[in-house]
């Protein structure tokens, strides 16, 4: 099967990662907080509009959510109110299909982020393998997310199944 790894993935990211303040945007199965809290250095919190996989969540991660390395909150990225550079590094594995507005999705992130930016999400080749986006849904958000990196100083990589954009300010 030619779907990528998740773990392959966030090898590839993991080196980006700057400082030990994470915004992980869009929980889904814990992915990021799994890779990246095993790092006693690091805290993490991690944002999605929806709470489906919060309890299994918390209930794994119960002694770091106690010593405050990891926080869940039901947030959408759009309208986080969190402060300006609050976070050394922003990640989106996987959601920016579901940003309901990319572009405020994408200052926001910006506005909130003082080190570094990583967004990796499917592209339209993935669609019905590693996840139930039609191909027009994912190129729409890949189109507007690539468009936003390219005029903000984003380094671009195109991979067979998804794309990332990363920033270093």
């Amino acid at each position: 099967m030619n779907e990528p790894s998740m773990g392959k993935i966030m090898d590839k990211i993991k080196p980006l990662i700057i400082g030990n303040n994470i915004l992980d945007i869009g929980t889904g199965f814990g992915t990021v907080i799994k890779a990246l809290i095993k790092n006693e250095d690091i805290s993490i919190t991690s944002i999605d509009p929806e709470m489906w996989r919060f309890e299994q969540l918390k209930n794994t991660f119960l002694d770091e959510i106690y010593k405050n390395r990891l926080k869940l909150l039901k947030l959408s990225i759009e309208e986080t109110g969190f402060r300006d550079k609050q976070f050394t590094t922003s990640i989106s594995l996987f959601s920016a299909h579901h940003f309901t507005d990319p572009i405020r999705a994408m200052n926001e992130i910006d506005r909130i982020t003082s080190n570094a930016i990583i967004i990796a999400d499917w592209s339209p080749g993935s669609s019905g393998i590693s996840n139930p986006h039609t191909p027009e849904e994912l190129q729409l958000s890949m189109d507007i997310i690539i468009n936003y990196a390219m005029g903000h100083g984003y380094r671009i990589n195109n991979y067979k199944m998804w794309y990332s954009v990363y920033r270093k300010k």
